[in-house]
């Protein structure tokens, strides 16, 4: 029986207006927005990296590591690429522009799951690898 395929480990908040439109204004509670391809995108790349095994049993070494601490990707109107820990929290700022280099959403989308899950790894020294290390990229 092959592995269940993990979750994506982090959640995501969109933060810039070139990856996302409002669709609707709702007042005090907000404004509903459509991503435009960069959820889907974002699920495609993740889907594709835990194909592998090595990525599948490396997920589960990460989050034994990580423990408590969650990890959250802002995708927004940052300079660089930024990982910083809060409040039982680690949070990496993605720059818009270097997500929308990429030759397609979903392999752009693939780069910056790595580059923020290698991020983490390293800025708390988690006892893993780096992910890239483990897909052969870098």
């Amino acid at each position: 029986m092959p592995p269940e395929t993990p979750t994506r480990p982090f959640s995501v908040a969109w933060l810039s207006d070139r990856l996302y439109r409002v669709t609707a204004d709702h007042g005090p509670a907000g404004k509903a927005v459509e991503i435009d391809g960069w959820s889907d995108a974002a699920e495609s790349a993740w889907l594709q990296l835990v194909a592998q095994p090595e990525v599948v049993r490396w997920v589960a070494d990460y989050l034994d590591c990580r423990g408590d601490e969650s990890l959250t990707v802002t995708f927004g109107n940052t300079s660089r690429v930024v990982g910083r820990r809060g409040y039982g929290d680690f949070i990496v700022s993605y720059p818009t522009d270097l997500l929308m280099a990429g030759e397609d959403k979903v392999s752009a989308m693939r780069s910056a799951i790595l580059v923020v899950l290698d991020r983490h790894v390293d800025r708390r020294k988690l006892d893993v690898p780096l992910l890239s290390a483990i897909v052969g990229v870098g």
